[in-house]
């Protein structure tokens, strides 16, 4: 595949991002050996480079350790990729006196001055949060991050293969929609009128597999991401068939 087709499939990426993989496409077929993106990704990249995988004559692997992972770390290899360059990591609170959330972790974490693309998803559970992270990077963050707001922390590097490894929680939701389109999805789901569906997404309120390049009319499609400020990340699972009155009935799962 040219650069200018590529770039073309990769439009949602960003000029920049698709360039970056492009090159690294060429290095992993050049020298055959894997090669591996520096960055984790959102699914409106790794998606779109395993649907065109077979276009690019090299494989196209993804990888985030938890289940359901939306970022991903990618490779491009003529073999199967076992080991990637990430690390699972804990993060304990200590205090007692203070219920901490996935955007008190998050904001921490890149309070180090670390940029989002350089760890995966985060988890919270309890006290406790994990997350994929670069491995360069693990050691810093573990030496590093002493306290969540105002509660002291423990940081601690897991082996992948000796813990168990925490699962996203969901809220399993069925709407009727007379439409897949994403302003038909959002009206159904958040109980708005379609006219206020298409104010959300013309406030740039809305993220498609976390890209806002998309049209209100766009057809929405099994296992995509789906967030609204304000209202919640949702993943489309599945059509489940009809109601009475002919509209479809999808399974959505929200996540906690």
């Amino acid at each position: 595949m040219n650069k200018k087709t590529f770039m073309g499939k990769m439009k949602s990426a960003g000029d920049n991002i698709a360039s970056n993989i492009y090159e690294k496409v060429l290095l992993a077929q050049n020298i055959n050996k894997t090669v591996y993106m520096t960055e984790f990704s959102t699914p409106n990249v790794w998606k779109i480079l395993e649907d065109i995988s077979h276009e690019l004559n090299i494989g196209v692997y993804s990888y985030g350790i938890f289940e359901d992972a939306q970022r991903k770390m990618i490779a491009f290899s003529y073999d199967d990729v076992l080991d990637y360059p990430i690390t699972l990591m804990r993060i304990d609170k200590k205090s007692k006196f203070c219920k901490l959330k996935h955007r008190d972790y998050l904001g921490a974490i890149m309070s180090l001055g670390i940029k989002r693309e350089k760890f995966g998803d985060l988890i919270v559970k309890g006290d406790s949060c994990y997350l994929a992270v670069q491995c360069e990077i693990a050691d810093y963050i573990r030496m590093n991050l002493t306290a969540i707001g105002k509660s002291p922390c423990e940081v601690s590097i897991l082996n992948i293969n000796d813990c168990e490894i925490p699962v996203y929680d969901f809220q399993d939701i069925v709407v009727n929609v007379s439409s897949l389109r994403v302003d038909c999805v959002i009206s159904s789901l958040c109980n708005i009128s379609r006219n206020k569906a298409e104010d959300l997404i013309r406030s740039d309120k809305v993220l498609i597999n976390y890209s806002r390049n998309f049209k209100r009319d766009s057809i929405l499609k099994c296992d995509c991401i789906l967030t609204i400020s304000g209202y919640g990340k949702y993943k489309l699972v599945e059509d489940i068939g009809w109601t009475g009155s002919g509209k479809t009935k999808i399974l959505i799962k929200k996540f906690i």
